[in-house]
């Protein structure tokens, strides 16, 4: 438990707890966003998940750096469309910008299956799902629909969620 603290605390060290710089902000992806996304899933526990879960990504993101994906928390498959491809063996799932109401009939797909969902495009995040980024003035922070988290199936560390809570408006 002590290190699962401590390994929270270096991760939120290093996204500078939860900012990005202002050219980060005018590209849209940083290595900040990444790193958010690394903390929930490396706070994530999954039924009878063996090796590293698999974040499966939308085609069309807009804050998720694809070439900063040099992690050992998760790996990462690319999906080319939603609607062609088997979700199997996708662990979570990164929405970009997709309408919501795509997501929502992705998510709805993926009803009895164990799988964390995280969007970009869901700012008020009470429908949808589990977890939120949100563009604030001076980087990011996430939101938690606690809803969404508990169908998941998906444990995650009550620490991260009371962090959702923090961040400046």
């Amino acid at each position: 438990m002590v290190f699962c603290l401590y390994r929270l605390l270096i991760i939120l060290l290093f996204c500078g707890f939860f900012s990005l710089s202002a050219e980060a902000v005018e590209i849209k992806t940083s290595p900040n966003t990444n790193r958010i996304v690394e903390g929930i899933i490396s706070f994530a526990h999954w039924p009878r998940l063996q090796g590293l879960p698999v974040l499966c990504l939308s085609p069309n993101t807009r804050y998720y750096d694809r070439a900063n994906t040099d992690n050992t928390i998760y790996s990462v498959k690319n999906i080319t469309d939603f609607h062609s491809i088997n979700l199997d063996g996708c662990n979570a799932i990164y929405f970009g910008q997709e309408p919501l109401e795509q997501q929502n009939q992705v998510i709805s797909s993926l009803s009895g299956k164990n799988i964390l969902t995280i969007s970009e495009s869901n700012s008020e995040c009470v429908a949808g799902s589990a977890f939120c980024l949100k563009e604030k003035k001076y980087g990011f922070r996430f939101l938690v629909n606690l809803d969404s988290l508990t169908t998941s199936g998906v444990r995650v560390n009550s620490d991260v969620l009371m962090l959702s809570k923090d961040g400046v408006e």
